[in-house]
């Protein structure tokens, strides 16, 4: 079986502030190890369950989405990583051909509390997306766009915010509960050490569940898909002209922006295009 692993950062096993999962962090270059360490301990166990295949997606948007240790990632595996990639940008490694999806290290949606670190896709213009009227954060995109592609879900770990939103949408998940937040930045944290063994246990059920046939696609959400994006500041004057020239685009307001797209791949990107849209002259994504 293939299996897709999506890794991020703020949900990482003993990280709980800002400073931990960017460049100029105290402890940055260490909490990378604990990422890649993360990523191991789903690695083998996927790997104990009967996966073949195990591709690795960096999801974490420092560094050009390159902040594993290449030198300590189990060498099983391979990795998908690096800004402008040809699809949604961390769904490269996403295809028909998985089983399941592993989703290790995430952390909940926007405006979440508590929720380490809460946001969905850019903490900094983000304070809200919408799929469907509902609020929705990165792993949630992420069952909508497997289901697509009718692969399962099969695990998430981080805090328990983000445990309980995506099992809403996929009960049969694992969930695997490496820390509680207690506010947007303070938690209480399993060492690493003790989480990366559940993080081993729940990826080898996870894959044992997939291929059993125990776990179904999501399919909770129907396309075509209507998006909102309401953004912390009012819209700059160049994103609003940038945006002028994309008729795929609403503007409502100073704040919201809304998109309507047949597949959440392309329903990422629109996304993940606000967040640079206020360059200016930029109008691809």
């Amino acid at each position: 079986m293939k299996v897709f692993l999506s890794i991020d950062m703020e949900g990482v096993s003993g990280l709980v502030r800002w400073a931990d999962v960017i460049t100029q962090g105290m402890d940055y270059q260490r909490n990378r190890r604990f990422m890649t360490l993360d990523a191991n301990a789903a690695i083998e166990g996927a790997f104990e369950a009967g996966a073949t295949e195990v591709v690795v997606e960096e999801n974490h948007g420092v560094e050009e989405l390159c902040d594993l240790l290449l030198d300590e990632i189990d060498p099983r595996c391979h990795v998908v990583r690096g800004a402008g990639r040809p699809t949604a940008t961390t769904m490269a490694g996403l295809d028909a051909h998985c089983g399941v999806v592993l989703l290790v290290g995430h952390h909940a949606r926007a405006g979440s509390f508590p929720g380490i670190m809460a946001h969905t896709i850019s903490y900094e213009r983000f304070r809200a997306v919408r799929i469907g009227g509902h609020d929705c954060g990165e792993p949630e995109i992420f069952a909508i766009r497997a289901g697509e592609l009718g692969v399962p879900v099969g695990l998430i770990t981080g805090d328990q915010v983000v445990c309980e939103q995506l099992r809403k949408r996929v009960p049969a998940a694992e969930a695997v509960e490496v820390k509680r937040a207690l506010s947007n930045v303070a938690g209480d944290v399993l060492p690493p050490a003790r989480a990366r063994k559940r993080i081993r246990d729940g990826a080898r059920r996870a894959v044992e569940l997939a291929g059993s046939g125990a776990l179904a696609p999501y399919r909770g959400e129907l396309a075509p898909y209507e998006i909102e994006v309401e953004m912390r500041s009012p819209l700059p004057e160049a994103l609003r002209e940038n945006l002028a020239k994309l008729p795929e685009f609403a503007v409502e307001g100073e704040r919201l922006i809304r998109t309507v797209t047949d597949d959440m791949d392309l329903g990422f990107r629109r996304i993940a295009y606000l967040g640079f849209g206020h360059l200016p002259g930029v109008t691809r994504y």
